[in-house]
């Protein structure tokens, strides 16, 4: 949460991550446990969907979560198969549509958002309106016998009491069903209920059967007519592809990499509209496979000779649009992960799929208050100066460091500061134009940074001069003093294996 006024910006609540979920791709706010506080929905790009209500102090409490195993795209919410019960409608990557309802099932286990029938409930039994107040009718005052009048009802929504004006001459008793729903229409009175129900007023709804057999039946009847029409589609490009050679195909796949700081590696995603059968992963890089995920892995041997430094096939077991795996990266070596994707669809089709690994990948950007202990810790520094100008040297930096702005910051001097996942160390990066200072106590980090920019600077030919660095003696020892319980570590799961 952020809070904003005209005259500064400060941080409110925070929601940890603490399942290590992805990112969220879409949000939205709407009243759905109706408390007069808007409550917020979440889709995030692994299928995560959550939903959190804000109580009346302002903190947030998750009261919902339900994974879809597709990366969500787009989230409403509003009143759809009824008038009376909000709904969420979520589309998944792959064109899938799912509603959930806050409508109350008779099996609570499969309610899909508790809290508000909750709620309902409570306006039943009390008889004011959400938000109300002492706007309802006492409890007290219903009798057992008034049960039906104690409902709420929809004949003044969908204008029931003019039509009731017409049709005198029809039985009074009769049900009257609107798009699946029966309400009662006994007696004058509970008409003249209906009619103060858009007001507070009481009437019930309940699902007629006939009604839901008939919708079931008219949706078997366009699925099958659908699944037609796609086997005859099906069939028509078989027979083309016989004589033709398809190169091409609707389908689209895409792939991310995303850095997951507590582990010190590269969780790599994979998302298909359509099945995935088996992927190949290819690089000239040294690259590591920690964790395939669910699908099946063999991993080829190294051949330097034809530049394939790694090499592992995937086959995916089931039907799944969605491949995770976690990548180990080493910083210093850089290039293009390729990732090369057979769909199950016939003929056979290959996706290619390309992902950047920076020089420094496993560095993270931090705020740059953040970076006020750096004085307490030794630090060595590179200076650099040439005929470069400011959006050169960011565009050098970004193609040293990931997630770095892609326009450049307003003003005569730049700032970031980056931080080791696996190390802890520091960077602080400073320039303008025609001049840059790079700072850290890891020495490696600055050898890297300097050999990636001269390289770049060369390319463009572009004058950098690389002033003479300056070393801290102490920055050997701190940083081997950070990496000192890492390599304990390592040696005590190598005892273990042993």
């Amino acid at each position: 949460q952020m809070l904003i006024n005209s005259e500064s910006a400060k941080n409110g609540w925070m929601m940890p991550n603490v399942r290590g979920l992805g990112g969220i791709t879409t949000m939205k706010t709407h009243d759905l446990t109706q408390n007069g506080m808007a409550d917020i929905i979440v889709g995030r790009d692994d299928g995560e969907l959550q939903v959190f209500t804000v109580d009346e102090t302002g903190e947030p409490t998750q009261i919902f979560t339900k994974s879809v195993h597709e990366s969500i795209q787009e989230v409403e919410v509003g009143k759809v198969c009824t008038s009376s019960f909000d709904e969420v409608v979520l589309a998944t990557y792959s064109g899938k549509v799912i509603s959930f309802t806050t409508e109350p099932t008779p099996d609570s286990s499969s309610q899909a958002f508790p809290a508000a029938p909750r709620v309902v409930e409570k306006v039943l039994t009390e008889g004011a309106a959400p938000g109300a107040d002492g706007g309802g009718v006492a409890a007290e005052e219903k009798k057992p016998t008034e049960e039906k009048k104690m409902k709420r009802g929809l004949s003044s929504l969908f204008g029931l009491g003019k039509k009731k004006d017409k049709d005198k001459g029809e039985k009074a008793e009769k049900d009257k069903f609107v798009s699946g729903l029966v309400l009662d229409r006994d007696t004058e009175a509970a008409a003249g209920a209906g009619g103060a129900g858009a007001a507070g007023g009481e009437e019930q709804e309940r699902s007629d059967p006939r009604e839901k057999e008939k919708k079931a039946v008219t949706l078997r009847n366009e699925i099958s007519v659908l699944k037609q029409k796609v086997g005859e589609a099906k069939s028509s490009f078989q027979n083309i592809s016989k004589e033709s050679v398809p190169v091409s195909t609707r389908s689209k796949v895409k792939g991310w990499l995303l850095l997951e700081a507590e582990h010190s590696c590269y969780k790599f995603t994979l998302e298909s509209e359509m099945p995935i059968d088996i992927v190949a992963l290819q690089s000239a890089m040294p690259l590591t496979l920690l964790d395939p995920g669910t699908s099946v892995p063999s991993i080829s041997e190294a051949d330097p000779l034809n530049g394939n430094l790694f090499l592992a096939t995937l086959r995916v077991q089931g039907t799944s649009n969605r491949v995770q795996v976690q990548i180990m990266t080493k910083e210093g070596q850089y290039g293009i992960l390729n990732a090369f994707v057979v769909t199950r669809v016939a003929p056979k089709v290959v996706h290619l799929v390309e992902s950047k690994i920076l020089p420094l990948s496993l560095h993270q950007p931090i705020p740059l208050d953040a970076t006020d202990k750096q004085g307490a810790v030794p630090y060595c520094e590179v200076r650099m100066q040439g005929t470069f100008g400011m959006g050169q040297m960011h565009a050098w930096v970004q193609s040293c460091f990931p997630n770095v702005p892609g326009k450049v910051p307003e003003g005569d001097t730049v700032k970031y500061n980056f931080e080791s996942c696996y190390s802890g160390t520091r960077v602080s990066v400073e320039f303008g134009r025609g001049e840059a200072i790079f700072r850290s106590s890891n020495l490696s980090t600055l050898a890297i940074i300097k050999d990636v920019i001269s390289k770049e600077a060369a390319t463009s030919k572009t004058r950098v001069d690389v002033k003479a660095p300056v070393i801290n003696e102490a920055s050997v020892p701190y940083v081997l003093q950070l990496l000192h319980p890492k390599l304990e570590k390592l040696l005590k799961l190598k005892e273990r294996v042993k």
